[in-house]
């Protein structure tokens, strides 16, 4: 089995911006990924200091940057580049070096 592509997106949201208005971008964010061709997996947190960490699981480079571009044209990727301090936004493309996963059927 091949191993999937990390794409790790780091970013701040624009001054007045309020997380409320992140999550109504989710399900736009949401419907646009689960079309896309190789889309595994995405989550998304943030840390201590207000810095999001958008991780999205790829079967490969090719159609995570091939989601990547068309993201950015995509009614989705506007709404939330709207939100995002662009100067502050950091794109990753990482190979998995490992990869597991637990039994989430006792998960809540």
């Amino acid at each position: 089995m091949k191993p999937s592509v990390i794409e790790l997106v780091t970013y701040q949201l624009k001054s007045g911006v309020n997380v409320q208005q992140l999550a109504e971008t989710h399900e736009g964010v949401h419907e646009f990924l689960k079309e896309q061709p190789g889309f595994i997996y995405r989550s998304l947190s943030q840390d201590e200091s207000g810095q999001w960490f958008d991780i999205v699981y790829w079967q490969d480079i090719a159609t995570a940057k091939s989601a990547g571009d068309a993201f950015m044209a995509a009614p989705a990727g506007q709404a939330l580049g709207a939100l995002a301090d662009m100067d502050s936004v950091v794109m990753r493309h990482m190979v998995a070096e490992a990869e597991m996963m637990g039994d989430c059927e006792g998960s809540a």
